[in-house]
């Protein structure tokens, strides 16, 4: 009688033994599985303090599996950073390419940024807070992300008035700042409520006083809960 126990597998854990599944794709899924450990644990225990012991455990791999795909944790948590960061970027543009016109489509990337922020509370305390303890490379890595999106204010003919070289700089660090603390707060959830406020924010210096005060009514209307009368009986 075997005295081997039995290993529970979460859903994305491929069989131990022979299964005749391709390489690359067995390849692949080692990487997504300790990519989501380090977002997992890095969102939870925070930077300084997950190990690669952590890790392995919580994607249920080999220590030799993890060398075969990075060198050391900050590589992973690097790649991890990059992966939410271009999903994000991703979405972002997605939204902002549907919008009718440049208003329209701040609008719509900035809730997208707020939505997706809140969706994934560990993905956003990783990409927020915990790049900032990740070093030289991960704060470069953090530079980088941010001058991406201060590129959605970069071109002239799509703002309405004219501007300073460092207005997208200074609206795209306030915006950062305020996330941040919410996030630091564990409130990530509540970020899309500050979508009026942040608009408003972020379109003032582009468009002025006028057009941000009635986005910024617009948004807070829409973003009110829908009322339903009480049905007789």
């Amino acid at each position: 009688m075997s005295t081997q126990r039995a290993t529970a597998r979460t859903p994305h854990q491929l069989p131990s033994g022979r299964h005749g599944l391709p390489r690359t794709y067995v390849s692949n899924n080692q990487r997504e599985r300790i990519l989501d450990a380090v977002v997992q644990v890095v969102g939870s225990k925070g930077y300084a303090a997950f190990t690669i012991e952590d890790v392995i455990s919580t994607a249920g791999v080999s220590r030799r599996t993890f060398y075969d795909h990075f060198s050391n944790k900050e590589q992973a948590f690097l790649a991890a950073y990059d992966l939410i960061v271009g999903h994000l970027m991703g979405s972002v543009r997605a939204s902002f390419g549907r919008g009718t016109d440049w208003v329209d489509r701040i609008r719509r990337g900035l809730s997208t940024f707020l939505e997706s922020l809140a969706q994934e509370p560990l993905a956003a305390h990783v990409c927020i807070v915990e790049i900032l303890a990740g070093g030289p490379l991960a704060l470069q890595r953090r530079a980088d992300a941010m001058s991406g999106f201060e590129g959605f204010f970069a071109l002239e003919h799509q703002v309405h008035r004219p501007t300073q070289p460092l207005a997208a700089e200074t609206v795209i660090g306030g915006l950062y700042e305020v996330v941040y603390s919410r996030v630091l707060a564990g409130q990530a959830a509540e970020l899309p409520q500050l979508l009026p406020e942040l608009l408003h924010s972020l379109m003032l210096p582009f468009v002025g006083s006028d057009l941000a005060d009635v986005e910024y009514h617009a948004a807070h209307e829409r973003s009110r809960p829908v009322e339903y009368g009480v049905q007789d009986t």
